[in-house]
């Protein structure tokens, strides 16, 4: 049976990003080819932020006047919107708010352009940061991380990143000033997450390529991209930082008040220690890792899962993109696959692509 496609002027893509506004209800934004109403008129092509309440109903949704992509976004205490951006130059953000090509946007409470912050600056052609993710701090701070290409200034760092992109992580004040940047010049990969505790500690995790030290450790990449976390002190001191081995990729980190960091990720081999060994899984598996507030490995858990099976457009679909600490210490698990998987509660077996909320006990 043969049916009949949307009509184009009812076709929408939607790529958003949200986060909890601490009132129990939730804050968004993304961005929009084609139309949508979010209950409150139109919107139409571009990127957009909306507030709902506890009860899903949409308080207000606009369409930022810029031209820019959404990479990450997150909420404070307040609930003011954090969005980290990218966008082919300076962007106007409304409300007389200007924003640079890459950076942070804070947006007030009720929706409208509060200031902007731009995240390194490009000195060369061709450079630039890609900001991937960001935490706010109770002090107005926000810590951002990604990848930056070419030669590109943190304050008065000017550094080299790789032609496929260098890692980095940095805080900035609650006055969009830099704290401090660390950046690996020499490295090719990336900060695929970052996070935060109530005393401004720092983890970063991600990819990387080639070898790099850590507060006197010293990580060595292989061939392949190798995942990688790092923990950073509020004042900016490297604490530790360990590599997971080869054949994975970290999704999320986060960090709870007793120092204690857990990781999230695939993997295609089995972990155990906080490293890959040789045993392989036959396709990737999601992983949890748990390290003490030194570095130290203390538990690892596989959600072992099918291999995938060859679904036209839906073949092999996973990712967790939100991993969050309870102040008990369990981790909650925000994601969606494709695949039977075991949660250690029960397999679980998707319609074709479903998403999974899991709380892991510790």
């Amino acid at each position: 049976m043969r049916v009949d496609p949307t009509p184009e002027a009812l076709r929408a893509d939607v790529h958003a990003r949200v986060a909890a506004d601490g009132a129990g209800g939730m804050l968004l934004a993304g961005n929009l080819q084609g139309t949508v109403d979010l209950g409150t008129g139109k919107l139409s092509n571009g990127a957009i932020v909306a507030r709902l309440n506890a009860d899903g109903a949409t308080l207000w949704a606009h369409r930022v006047p810029g031209e820019l992509t959404v990479k990450d976004v997150a909420a404070d205490a307040e609930g003011r919107l954090y969005v980290a951006y990218t966008a082919p130059g300076a962007v106007d953000l409304g409300n007389e708010v200007k924003g640079a090509s890459a950076g942070v946007a804070v947006f007030a409470a009720d929706g409208t352009a509060e200031r902007a912050f731009a995240v390194g600056s490009a000195e060369s052609e061709g450079a630039g940061a890609e900001p991937l993710s960001l935490s706010p701090g109770a002090d107005g701070s926000v810590a951002v991380a990604g990848r930056y290409v070419g030669t590109v200034r943190f304050g008065t760092n000017v550094t080299q990143g790789s032609g496929s992109g260098s890692p980095f992580v940095a805080l900035y004040r609650g006055n969009g000033t830099l704290g401090w940047a660390k950046v690996r010049p020499g490295v090719k990969g990336s900060v695929r997450d970052v996070s935060r505790d109530a005393a401004g500690d720092v983890v970063a995790g991600g990819d990387f390529q080639g070898s790099f030290s850590w507060a006197g450790a010293s990580l060595k990449g292989a061939s392949s991209p190798s995942p990688f976390v790092v923990v950073t002190g509020a004042d900016g001191t490297e604490r530790w930082a360990r590599d997971l081995g080869v054949d994975a990729s970290v999704q999320g980190v986060a960090i709870h008040a007793t120092g204690e960091v857990l990781v999230v990720g695939y993997t295609y081999s089995w972990l155990e220690n906080g490293a890959t060994g040789t045993d392989g899984l036959g396709s990737a598996q999601l992983f949890t890792q748990r390290f003490d507030p030194t570095g130290q490995p203390l538990a690892s858990r596989l959600f072992l899962g099918a291999t995938p099976e060859a679904r036209g457009e839906l073949y092999g679909v996973e990712a967790v993109p939100a991993v969050t600490l309870m102040p008990d210490g369990d981790a909650v698990l925000f994601g969606y696959t494709d695949r039977v998987t075991d949660f250690g509660v029960d397999k679980l077996k998707p319609t074709r692509g479903d998403v999974f909320l899991v709380r892991v006990k510790y």
